[in-house]
């Protein structure tokens, strides 16, 4: 009838705004319970009250005569009401969930965003410093190769400028930065270094994460070239086939001055990089194997470009 209206309106926003938040989702529950069931007594009593002074002297004269008292009819009001307040606090509660689980997400989201452009952000200076510092020696020995370099820089830079704020970039893109590289280093070591550099499969259409090749290249050459004075070597492959990519990067193990321990360091850091990135990029669908040996050091590096997590970087 419409005399209770108001009085399920009333225990129902008295649910939902004070009893809910201040009780049941500061996880007092008992107080919570308490409190709910002593609020919709209290609404049984007070629709008894109106009852009296309203209802029934208009509609239903018969029932003044019951006892105002009566705990089977303010039980009966009650579980009248318990359905709606019950209902209200079940969507408020679910929709109160729902909007924390979603902030949840939103935050790791975030989060893992926030730690890919960090990781992917370490390449970057990094290997600028390096690629720098090649062109400060050859500018030293006044080698006409200098040229040559600054346009090689220009281009990686222009990558670095404008592809890497993509989530993706294609296979050939990433391929293209790494013939680059390998030119800057072919520049630097001249013919004390001898590298070999194949592509296999179908490089055209594939996608990648900006970067993600390039820091195994780059460990090759500075593990492998910087402190040896004999003759050394890289092997770069790379294999696209039904969506997978493989990687093998192998190099002499040139490592043979006082500053060796300080490549581990260094070579340590880049490669804790990059598996961060792999694993928050892939999950399980990458296989890296590394081995360091007195003659060489191999990495082999296989993915499945198709299970790129949806957690792309920004």
């Amino acid at each position: 009838m419409m005399t209770s209206l108001p009085m399920k309106m009333a225990v129902v926003y008295f649910t939902l705004y004070f009893i809910i938040p201040r009780f049941f989702l500061e996880k007092k529950y008992i107080a919570a319970t308490l409190i709910s069931l002593g609020s919709l007594f209290l609404v049984s009593v007070l629709q008894r009250v109106v009852d009296f002074q309203v209802y029934y002297p208009l509609f239903n004269t018969r029932g003044l005569s019951e006892e105002f008292f009566y705990l089977p009819k303010i039980f009966k009001i009650a579980l009248g009401i318990y359905p709606v307040v019950a209902l209200a606090s079940f969507i408020k509660i679910t929709k109160h969930f729902y909007n924390e689980e979603s902030k949840s997400k939103e935050y790791q989201q975030q989060k893992l965003e926030a730690e890919l452009n960090f990781l992917k952000g370490q390449v970057h200076p990094h290997f600028l410093f390096n690629t720098l510092n090649n062109l400060y020696a050859l500018t030293l020995k006044k080698s006409d190769a200098s040229p040559e370099v600054v346009l090689k820089l220009s281009e990686l830079l222009s990558f670095m400028l404008y592809e890497t704020n993509s989530p993706t970039v294609s296979v050939s893109k990433e391929l293209n930065l790494i013939e680059n590289y390998i030119s800057l280093e072919k520049i630097r070591y001249d013919e004390r270094l001898t590298t070999s550099y194949e592509v296999d499969g179908d490089i055209a259409t594939g996608q990648i994460p900006p970067m993600l090749l390039l820091p195994f290249v780059e460990n090759a050459f500075k593990h492998g070239t910087s402190d040896s004075l004999d003759k050394v070597w890289v092997e770069i492959k790379v294999s696209v086939r039904n969506n997978q990519l493989s990687l093998s990067v192998m190099n002499s193990n040139g490592v043979e001055s006082n500053e060796s321990q300080e490549f581990e360091y260094q070579k340590g850091i880049g490669l804790k990089n990059v598996k961060r990135r792999l694993n928050l990029l892939y999950g399980e669908h990458y296989e890296l194997n590394i081995s360091d040996t007195e003659e060489m050091y191999s990495v082999q590096l296989t993915l499945q470009m198709d299970e790129l997590q949806t957690r792309k970087e920004a």
